[in-house]
């Protein structure tokens, strides 16, 4: 009597998805900034951008939505507590990090931020000061009742 065995020639888990169609999974976001650059999770970023760089980096966005009497949508990645508004999706000038999404700042991502920000190597707290007017980005810390509530980073117009 013959045994059969039944063996599996050449099979495995392949995914033939568009790899740019991917959702990444990225628990954290982090931005690095110093003189001469960003880097968002490792990747070098310019401003302006586009959302292909954005989705590149951060995955698809969770919600993209109209501005009610403006040209603008808002592309919103709610996980990550990030957003951009921009008439032109191939001319995005800021991304808005909103750490508290109590505050009305318009469109809120459902979860606040929680990433790491870090300019010139040290937490964004103790330098931020330092960035002048000369870096090839702005950023910017929002205030409300004298909490940092959200952070603007983004295109300089003055370089």
């Amino acid at each position: 009597m013959v045994k059969k065995r039944n063996i599996l020639h050449g099979m495995g888990i392949f995914d033939f998805r568009d790899p740019s169609k991917r959702k990444k999974k990225s628990d954290t976001v982090t931005i690095e900034c110093n003189a001469k650059e960003i880097l968002l999770n490792n990747t070098l970023i310019s401003f302006p951008t586009n959302y292909t760089v954005l989705k590149g980096i951060l995955g698809e966005a969770s919600r993209i939505e109209p501005i009610k009497q403006t040209k603008n949508n808002v592309y919103l990645w709610d996980e990550l507590g990030i957003y951009c508004s921009t008439p032109d999706p191939e001319k995005m000038l800021m991304l808005l990090l909103v750490e508290d999404n109590r505050y009305g700042l318009g469109h809120q991502p459902l979860a606040n931020f929680t990433g790491d920000v870090t300019i010139d190597g040290k937490p964004m707290q103790e330098t931020i000061q330092n960035v002048d007017t000369e870096r090839p980005y702005m950023i910017r810390s929002i205030i409300k009742e004298k909490k940092q509530v959200a952070i603007a980073l983004g295109w300089n117009p003055g370089v």
